[in-house]
């Protein structure tokens, strides 16, 4: 959702353009988009699958409805151009304007395009990747119609103030010890989770500790199977850090996190070495490939095993905590590996098709 936000709102600064966020019924899109203030539509969608399900059969008739709805949304709107940022919600919109001739630019974000993206990717006049090679994995007949663009970085990511960062999270400024953020995502992870429950009491004497740990916990920093400290002078945490990142990301020396590939382009703007947690179980492997893109730049270090990840992350971040010069180094890395101004380039794409006759 934020790459597309992002892209929304740069178009948005540039002309005089009506806009409409189409997605699923279903989640928390709808809240997030409505936050910054874009009208959303809701559909009905059905997940795409790589494997036999019984709910492959009946999803068929829910991305059927989509598209139902996608086209009365088209007649009523007559809109100029779509752009899908991927995802399953993003298929039924893409088919309806491609059918009622309305021209497709489609994003991807990971280094290998996702399965909603290799099927937009035939109703698409232009196709976004982020990195050279990702072009390859798209069918040769396709490649033509293959622009490298990097990922869209919200704006407000770039003002964070590292002052600002220190004093949301009551930690004291002259302390001139390293910050650790450990970062969930928006819905939290829970084996991240564990992991600043396991570290926390031996981070703290050489680390200040910033922790999203989003909704998976209750109130009071529970749930059914942990529980996490309350606050301190060395550990904030929030269930979803919005305005407030910036300035948190900002304030950060090192960054834990998964690899979800808009975390690590926002990370990497701010030149933050990362350590690197990939989703495993229940995704396609598109966490750990773009992951891999970072840790062979030198911008990261990944870890896999559960059975090990307090141990094998406990001892990175001691290497870091006592080398400055290779979180430097890391940090550099990463800004080398991105394009600061893929949101640019993207709204350039789209205003040349909204100009065209």
């Amino acid at each position: 959702m934020f790459p597309g936000i992002a892209v929304a709102e740069n178009l948005a600064s540039r002309r005089p353009v009506s806009l409409l966020w189409v997605g699923s019924t279903r989640g928390i899109e709808r809240e997030i988009v409505r936050r910054f203030k874009i009208p959303f539509v809701g559909i009905p969608a059905g997940k795409l699958r790589r494997y036999i399900a019984f709910r492959n059969f009946a999803d068929i008739f829910a991305v059927a409805a989509g598209i139902l709805r996608s086209l009365s949304i088209i007649r009523a709107l007559r809109p100029r151009l779509l752009f899908s940022k991927g995802g399953y919600a993003s298929v039924p919109p893409v088919i309806a304007a491609w059918l009622r001739g309305v021209p497709v630019v489609t994003h991807e974000s990971d280094a290998d395009p996702g399965l909603a993206t290799r099927i937009n990717a035939r109703f698409a006049r232009t196709i976004l990747v982020p990195y050279p090679a990702t072009v390859r994995q798209f069918p040769v007949k396709l490649q033509s119609r293959v622009e490298v663009t990097g990922n869209p970085i919200r704006r407000e990511i770039l003002t964070g103030r590292e002052e600002i960062g220190l004093g949301v999270a009551g930690f004291n400024p002259a302390d001139r010890r390293p910050v650790v953020m450990f970062l969930g995502g928006s819905l939290g992870a829970r084996q991240i989770n564990r992991l600043v429950a396991s570290l926390l009491g031996a981070l703290k004497p050489g680390w200040r500790v910033i922790h999203q740990t989003g909704d998976l916990l209750r109130k009071g920093g529970r749930s059914d199977d942990l529980e996490l400290p309350p606050p301190d002078q060395n550990y904030f945490r929030g269930a979803f850090f919005q305005d407030e990142l910036p300035h948190l990301l900002t304030c950060a020396d090192v960054v834990v996190c998964r690899s979800g590939a808009g975390t690590l382009w926002e990370v990497a703007a701010l030149a933050k070495p990362m350590l690197l947690v990939p989703l495993g179980a229940g995704s396609r492997g598109d966490q750990d490939r773009n992951a891999q893109v970072f840790e062979q730049a030198g911008a990261a270090r990944i870890f896999r095993s559960d059975a090990t990840l307090a141990e094998d992350v406990a001892t990175a971040l001691e290497q870091l905590c006592l080398n400055p010069g290779l979180r430097a180094e890391m940090g550099r890395n990463a800004h080398r590996l991105i394009h600061i101004d893929s949101s640019d380039r993207i709204v350039a794409i789209l205003e040349e098709l909204l100009d065209s006759p």
